[in-house]
């Protein structure tokens, strides 16, 4: 079951946005995406960090990261689910939403298809999880179509950038690489955690010819982890596996 809160239920009462308020039509707004298990968030700080840098960014008007932090305790309270999905939508009045449902872990390998289409580097929307999300739900459907779970992007100047729901790790000779953020990718919360973490993992511009030659691809992110990439399907036709 989900629970949903905003920034105006101070005595902790359930909550709604008005669904005709300009930032929930516009899509106008920021999201994080948080695994949980039993009720406790994962890397919760680092997300929140996050989403204070990217609304910074967008010049949103503040929210209240107290009351925030209040709403999500008393969410994950009613809610220990034994792993979970907790989003928090952050729209630019200030405003937020939070819900919290059941999510399955998908364990099985990963087929992606590459895009047609170029993510530009220097998009005024680059490196941040917008609520403007069309062409991800595009790209979903288009894969779909093809079999696969996800498109893989390059960028304007033929980089890999990223899947268009999580980050991509690519192994070779034992070592692994991610995509630089100049690329235009997410400073996603796992491969953080990732790079400050394993000294074998390290960013690098990375190409198409990185991924012929890679001995594995790995798609990462807070709700899928770490999962290997099966099978990419160029637009040509061409797999590799």
């Amino acid at each position: 079951m989900n629970y949903i809160y905003s920034r105006t239920s101070s005595d902790g009462e359930e909550a709604t946005l008005p669904f005709t308020a300009h930032p929930w039509l516009r899509g106008d707004g920021i999201f994080e995406t948080i695994k949980t298990e039993f009720g406790q968030p994962f890397f919760l700080n680092r997300h929140l960090a996050r989403a204070v840098g990217a609304s910074t960014t967008l010049r949103f008007i503040p929210f209240n990261m107290a009351a925030l932090r209040d709403h999500i305790n008393i969410l994950l309270a009613r809610t220990p689910l034994e792993r979970g999905r907790l989003r928090i939508t952050i729209f630019s009045d200030g405003e937020y939403l939070i819900t919290h449902e059941e999510s399955p872990l998908r364990v099985h390998p990963h087929k992606m298809l590459v895009s047609p289409y170029k993510k530009y580097s220097h998009s005024m929307l680059s490196g941040i999880k917008s609520l403007s999300y069309g062409e991800s739900a595009q790209g979903m459907r288009l894969a779909a179509q093809r079999g696969c779970d996800d498109l893989l992007y390059f960028n304007e100047k033929n980089e890999v950038v990223e899947f268009g729901l999580a980050n991509i790790l690519i192994e070779r000779d034992g070592k692994f690489f991610t995509p630089t953020l100049e690329s235009g990718a997410l400073a996603g919360v796992v491969r953080g955690i990732l790079l400050e973490w394993f000294s074998s993992i390290s960013e690098a511009v990375l190409t198409r010819e990185d991924l012929k030659a890679a001995d594995g691809v790995y798609v990462i992110s807070s709700l899928r982890e770490i999962v290997l990439v099966s099978e990419l399907q160029w637009q040509n036709g061409e797999i590799d596996k």
